[in-house]
């Protein structure tokens, strides 16, 4: 099975729709890694995209009073349609040996402090420990951090996205690059294989790599 990942769209609906565009016809299904919402100015449209294509996945940080414990000011802000897809994300998911989940594992997605923790990249021995230590998994997808990162337990790769991969022989904690900044992914089940993707066309904006997410 091929999926198509994307994650942290943060409403940039050009990009949504360009990446949509893209996988049509080339993936079985496409899982979203969180954090929808931006502003909310554009969430009818975004939510609309990500419903009509099928797409399944998880909230984030910003997504969470729109998908958990949801009060009725928020039932009355918006459409049936944003509440109804909105609701349809999971604190994380699981799709044979892969797990999605917008932030690291150990941290629960039912918690919003949780959810909002930034302690710097997930780049020390004691971190990687508690990513791999909080689940089973042989892979991990996650968002958040509006970069590529690749991780075994006991090793950070300098890998950047710049090639594709075959995640095979081991466990790896990955994080796929924002699509706001016109960055996704295609995971190939059956080979194991990985590939990054930029977008051909679309106006992504960026933010400096160091702004909490």
């Amino acid at each position: 099975m091929k999926l198509g990942i994307i994650t942290d769209i943060h409403e940039h609906v050009e990009c949504l729709r360009a990446a949509l565009d893209e996988l049509a016809g080339q993936v079985n299904q496409i899982v979203m890694v969180g954090d929808v919402v931006e502003t909310g100015d554009r969430i009818e449209e975004t939510c609309q995209l990500l419903s009509n294509a099928g797409v399944i996945g998880v909230w984030g940080n910003h997504d969470f009073g729109l998908c958990c414990d949801v009060s009725e000011e928020t039932r009355e802000t918006y459409s049936q349609d944003v509440i109804r897809y909105m609701g349809s994300l999971k604190p994380r998911l699981e799709l044979g040996d892969c797990l999605f989940t917008h932030v690291e594992p150990w941290l629960d997605p039912r918690v919003l402090e949780d959810l909002w923790f930034f302690g710097g990249l997930p780049t020390e021995g004691e971190r990687l420990d508690r990513i791999f230590g909080a689940v089973p998994h042989r892979l991990i997808f996650a968002g958040h951090y509006h970069r590529w990162i690749l991780a075994s337990p006991t090793t950070l790769s300098n890998w950047s996205g710049e090639s594709s991969i075959h995640l095979t022989d081991g466990r790896y904690f990955v994080v796929v690059n924002a699509l706001f900044a016109g960055h996704y992914a295609v995971f190939d089940t059956e080979t194991q294989e990985l590939v990054p993707r930029r977008l051909a066309s679309a106006r992504a904006y960026t933010r400096t790599i160091n702004e909490k997410p």
